[in-house]
């Protein structure tokens, strides 16, 4: 099961920063998480809500070999805008270690317009209901491990799909979200590592 980590960490100061990819990094994480926002000053920053603002560069500057992104683009995007964007993420990184995320099927229908080997992915239950029924642009599940469920997981695995159970809180622990089945799960990291045979 792949690790992902939400937001890089979940304590104060490693939220959406340089500090929580680096945190990622000392877990051994697979991917790392980043809400990624655009100022009205077209330059994106990572931050969710009202709490602190880092630029993206200065999180992307912190990835090390190895490390993937998923980058969780928060709000509409127009495709010019998610090509700047494109541009922004490719100087640190390739695409292929880059998974874009949304909770908005528009923008994921306009980024995959924009730059079609783009790897995607649909926050949601319904998004994923509707999936098992009709082929969606986007090849990754991203479903609230609190509504998730061992079937309906394998049924979307079997139509091709790669499902992460994500949270906001970790309210199923760490080896029950592992038995679903789970491609890969989001988990809040705090500053002493765990080892993933512990968790």
């Amino acid at each position: 099961m792949k690790i992902i980590a939400h937001r890089g960490g979940m304590q104060s100061g490693f939220q959406n920063s340089p500090e929580g990819v680096r945190l990622a990094a000392r877990h051994g994480a697979d991917f790392v998480e980043l809400d990624v926002v655009m100022s009205a000053e077209c330059t994106f920053h990572c931050a969710h809500g009202l709490g602190r603002q880092n630029t993206l560069h200065d999180c992307l500057a912190e990835m090390p070999d190895g490390l993937g992104l998923i980058a969780h683009l928060k709000g509409p995007y127009a495709e010019a805008e998610l090509q700047q964007l494109i541009e922004a993420i490719t100087c640190h990184l390739p695409l292929s270690r880059v998974i874009f995320a949304s909770h908005r099927s528009s923008v994921l229908i306009a980024l995959q317009r924009t730059v079609p080997e783009a790897q995607l992915a649909r926050f949601g239950l319904f998004p994923a209901i509707v999936a098992l029924w009709k082929q969606q642009p986007w090849k990754h599940c991203l479903i609230n491990q609190s509504v998730l469920l061992r079937w309906h997981v394998l049924r979307l695995q079997q139509k091709g799909y790669v499902v992460f159970a994500s949270c906001v809180w970790e309210f199923r622990s760490r080896r029950a979200v592992q038995d679903l089945g789970v491609d890969g799960a989001f988990v809040n990291l705090h500053q002493t590592p765990k080892s993933r045979a512990a968790a």
